[in-house]
Order: C-alpha cells, then structure tokens, then sequence
C-alpha cells in the first residue's frame, strides 16, 4: 500500500452542518504537509463568525506529532471565532494516537455514526 506523504488536496462540502473537510484514501498527514494542512483550514473557516469545522479522518492512516499540534492550533482558531472543530471518523490507529495523547479528552473526536455537532 503506497502512502501519498506530499501535497493533498482537501476535498470540501459545506452544508447547514459546517464545512466537512475530507482526504483522499491513504493519506499520510506529517511534518511534509503540516503546514499546507493548517493553512488550507484556517483558510476555510477565515472571515467567518461561528464556523463549524468537521474534519472527515477516515482517509488518514499515518499522523505524526506535529499535525496534533496543528489540530490543537486550528482548534483554537475555530473557537476564537465562535465555531467548533470536530474530528470525524478517525481509523482505528489515529484514534488510538488521540487516546495516547490524552488529546482526545481537549479535541471533539467522534465516530461516523454519532453524527455531527449539536
């Protein structure tokens, strides 16, 4: 399985929900695009007041440390603005990286089934 560590494009949806952000299907995030990453979000949710921010994990197979620092900054981004961030649909293995890390208990990390933001 090849593990596409570059450049990505953030696939985007906006709804009455918020704007769902989603990865192709074996992306790796890492230090290569840490800052395309923060960058490409903040930009989605700039110049909004209440921003809802849902951030689709499921094509994620690799997360190193400093994209949790990235989730953390983009998260008080998104707060600072009055909206939420909320991580969606993490696989198995970046789910166990946030419960690791404890930064499950600070980030909204949440299964496909249990939906989206109240």
């Amino acid at each position: 399985m090849s593990v596409n560590q570059t450049a990505f494009r953030l696939q985007t949806e906006e709804s009455e929900s918020g704007i769902t952000v989603s990865f192709p299907a074996d992306t790796a995030l890492t230090e290569s695009n840490a800052e395309e990453l923060q960058r490409g979000l903040l930009a989605l949710v700039a110049g909004r007041t209440h921003p809802n921010l849902i951030v689709d994990l499921s094509g994620i197979t690799i997360l190193t440390s400093i994209i949790l620092s990235k989730f953390i900054a983009i998260n008080r981004n998104v707060r600072d603005a009055g909206g939420h961030l909320t991580l969606l649909n993490p696989t198995p293995t970046v789910r166990m990286v946030f419960t690791v890390t404890r930064l499950d208990a600070l980030l909204d990390i949440k299964p496909a089934a249990s939906g989206m933001p109240a």
